[in-house]
């Protein structure tokens, strides 16, 4: 039985491939997925034989997804179903990691044949497509751009775009350091503008790309706004206090104000018992032991606590008032004095 995670952004399409593949006595639907990114965390959970995926969809698409499944599930291979027929798009799939690349008007016959084939290990392209990727002539951008001529900070930077995207202050610390110069960051920029185009969602990606902007190109509102949609991101994904308070302190650097309202989102999502130990040792890590950041952290973490302090006694306050409130009626009458 091959099983089978089927992930495309239309629903009908969805629904239209569960149907004609489960009618297939070998096939197992096990997950359906509304867009890369969901059907990367369904691959990590269900470990499918097979990722039927769409070419272009919202949030992630084809390219990034197959090349994140490819990377956490090593087992899983991924069939890319597409409209676009272009030499481009085939060669970005397969370079991703992709067995195989089929048009969207393949018969319900060939596409499942084409799982097959790829489930036991063999490329499968739909009639035509292999011709155009052997015919293929690169842009001058991509010629540029192959691994031959990639620079080690380029490929120090595509290696850390595909590490998970939490940050380590450790870590981005010292790439950081190895850019010294606006050359190395005019070859760096386009991958990074490239990586967010297909996945709109890379919180590294982010904080690199508004980094390197606000050091070396002055460009603040772009920064800016790279360190915001990066904060979101990692608000959204739950990653974890030192990723966050990294783009609080960035954020800082151009706004104050505003980095302490995102410091309080941040304290807003930990939990009411988080030690507080933990987050002043995190915030002294990234913001410095002495820092307006890390004392307005611990000063609103107090407040904080002290707010859930009463929150959580103020039944008991009121409990005890109306007890005390009976015993002095009662008192009036017997002579027993009030608590």
């Amino acid at each position: 039985m091959i099983r089978i995670l089927l992930v495309d952004d239309q629903k009908v399409i969805r629904q239209g491939l569960k149907a004609l593949l489960e009618s297939e006595t070998d096939f197992q639907i096990v997950g359906l997925a509304e867009n890369g990114k969901i059907g990367i965390e369904l691959a990590e959970q269900l470990q499918p034989d097979v990722a039927l995926v769409d070419m272009h969809m919202p949030v992630m698409d084809g390219v990034a997804a197959t090349e994140n499944i490819r990377q956490r599930c090593p087992n899983t291979k991924v069939l890319l179903l597409s409209s676009a027929d272009d030499d481009k798009c085939i060669a970005d799939a397969l370079s991703a990691g992709a067995m195989g690349y089929l048009l969207k008007d393949a018969s319900s016959e060939e596409v499942a044949n084409a799982i097959r084939s790829v489930h036991m290990g063999y490329t499968q392209l739909s009639p035509g497509l292999l011709e155009k990727v052997m015919n293929r002539n690169p842009s001058p951008a991509e010629v540029a751009q192959t691994t031959s001529d990639l620079t080690y900070l380029e490929r120090e930077l595509l290696r850390l775009l595909k590490e998970p995207h939490s940050l380590d202050l450790a870590t981005i610390n010292a790439f950081i350091a190895l850019v010294v110069s606006p050359n190395d960051v005019k070859r760096l920029v386009p991958h990074l503008r490239q990586k967010l185009q297909r996945q709109p969602d890379h919180v590294l990606a982010y904080f690199i790309l508004g980094t390197l902007v606000y050091e070396h190109q002055h460009q603040a509102k772009v920064a800016l706004t790279c360190w915001r949609k990066g904060f979101k991101q990692a608000l959204d994904q739950k990653l974890s206090l030192e990723t966050l308070l990294l783009f609080c302190q960035s954020i800082a650097l151009i706004n104050a104000d505003e980095a302490f309202s995102r410091i309080r989102q941040v304290l807003a999502r930990q939990e009411p018992h988080t030690p507080a130990k933990l987050l002043g040792a995190t915030a002294e890590r990234v913001f410095g032991p002495e820092s307006e950041c890390a004392q307005f952290l611990a000063v609103t973490w107090q407040i904080n606590q002290l707010n859930t302090l009463l929150d959580e006694h103020y039944p008991l306050k009121s409990k005890l008032d109306d007890v005390n409130t009976g015993f002095a009626t009662l008192g009036k009458n017997q002579q027993v004095y009030s608590l």
